[in-house]
């Protein structure tokens, strides 16, 4: 499975909370789009967005790249913030459901 990462830095939690609906929309759709198998976005009590994406196969994370990946360089021209990111192989994930805590 291979994934991408972004980490979005904002100046404050107000600025993060404005931009997260933008991020969850643009991203959610491509899901049925690019094959995604997984997103998560989270945000910080600091200000911070981190965006998982989850691809079955390269040429899904290409695809994605290739249509959505300038989500980036929109959000730059309305929000301030900083941007770090990066491709992975994913090594390990784990999502239990309740019955497996209990």
């Amino acid at each position: 499975m291979m994934s991408k990462t972004y980490h979005l830095k904002f100046p404050t939690l107000d600025a993060a909370q404005i931009a997260a609906p933008f991020v969850t929309e643009t991203l959610g759709n491509a899901i049925p789009e690019c094959s995604l198998s997984g997103l998560t976005v989270l945000i910080s009590k600091e200000g911070d967005i981190s965006v998982n994406l989850f691809f079955p196969s390269v040429s899904d994370l290409k695809n994605f790249e290739k249509n959505h990946g300038g989500f980036i360089d929109t959000m730059k021209k309305t929000f301030l913030f900083r941007s770090t990111g990066f491709e992975g192989v994913c090594i390990f994930n784990f999502e239990g459901n309740s019955e497996d805590a209990a």
